[in-house]
């Protein structure tokens, strides 16, 4: 979700050059220097029905995690040249038909790199759990850290056990798409 969306949405504001795209960027840029607010985001959850539930976290991880996915994307589309675009068009192709068939293949390293970056920063998420998913049945693996410490109390041994646990994973999705993660980094940064 977090990937089509981002793409959708910086295809868009890549190949426009007006105000719209401009104002868009402004506030995917405030989305990432501003710090999230928790009360009015706990509010609107509740208001919507959906505090306390896995579909409200979701949505809070794909709102805090998207405009990160934006830059990415927008950065590495700006390497991928118009005239793909405009011969697509010439042959035919609808706007959306130019993006699924043209541009989307050639997203690889950035698709990548967002999937890597983004799953690992939720998978190690340790607040928003516990300000939008409380609860002792909600437990994820950065949560059960807390287990282990109190204030009388820690079992330190099974502490750094647990931490060497939540790590391997990450470690282990750094490991397999470590070219690709560098490649869809740096494919932003330099224009063809």
């Amino acid at each position: 979700m977090i990937v089509v969306f981002a793409a959708l949405v910086a295809y868009v504001m890549q190949r426009r050059s007006d105000r719209l795209a401009s104002i868009v960027g402004t506030f995917m840029l405030a989305g990432l220097i501003v710090p999230p607010a928790v009360v009015p985001t706990v509010f609107l959850l509740k208001c919507l029905n959906i505090y306390k539930t896995l579909f409200g976290l979701i949505m809070i991880e794909v709102a805090y995690t998207l405009p990160f996915a934006i830059l990415i994307m927008r950065a590495f589309m700006g390497s991928i040249p118009r005239e793909l675009d405009e011969a697509a068009i010439i042959d035919g192709a609808s706007p959306l038909r130019v993006f699924f068939t043209v541009i989307s293949p050639l997203l690889r390293p950035a698709i990548v790199t967002i999937v890597v970056t983004s799953s690992v920063a939720i998978f190690n998420d340790f607040v928003n759990l516990l300000y939008f998913l409380p609860g002792e049945k909600n437990v994820t693996a950065p949560l059960t850290l807390y287990s282990f410490m109190s204030q009388f109390s820690s079992q330190w041994n099974l502490l750094f056990a647990d931490v060497i646990v939540i790590t391997i994973i990450p470690l282990i999705v750094f490991i397999f798409f470590q070219r690709q993660l560098v490649s869809g980094m740096m494919g932003g940064a330099i224009k063809g």
